[in-house]
């Protein structure tokens, strides 16, 4: 995947996943996903991905060696709108940096390396249905709406 795919596939994910929980009462993000974790875990978690690339990418800015497994960091998790936060602005850094990176600090080809993709656009293309489909659910159950009470279905 060369770096306009990525950065447009990232983007449009990201803009998805938000428009999925748009006007959700923010109580309802303590609720589980499919998986076992709640959506508040999964934004924290998307969050410290982007941070780890973002940190990834400066490595590989400064020409060192990049080691991965020294980049972790354990997953804040803070209220709510703090974590939707700082998803948001670790996904926007995450892809500035990414913009910045000369491609020649990848490969030949223009290809971004497989690191790059595993580590947070994966996920967030995995994430994503998950997210849509639990929104979905709640909005039909009538726990949508954006005063948390009851929604009226027509």
């Amino acid at each position: 995947m060369i770096r306009e795919e990525y950065i447009t596939s990232a983007g449009s994910c990201f803009e998805r996943l938000l428009g999925a929980i748009q006007e959700l009462p923010a109580e309802r993000f303590e609720l589980l996903l499919d998986g076992g974790e709640s959506v508040h875990e999964l934004f924290a978690e998307l969050s410290s991905r982007a941070e780890r690339m973002v940190r990834a990418l400066d490595v590989v800015m400064q020409q060192r060696e990049l080691r991965l497994d020294e980049l972790t960091r354990p997953i804040r998790r803070d209220e709510w709108k703090r974590t939707l936060a700082g998803y948001q602005i670790a996904h926007s850094t995450l892809l500035a940096a990414l913009e910045r990176v000369p491609l020649e600090r990848f490969h030949a080809e223009g290809e971004l390396p497989n690191w790059l993709l595993d580590s947070y656009l994966v996920p967030l293309e995995r994430a994503l249905p998950r997210v849509e489909a639990w929104a979905a659910h709640l909005r039909e159950r009538g726990l949508g709406g954006p005063t948390g009470l009851p929604v009226i279905q027509k």
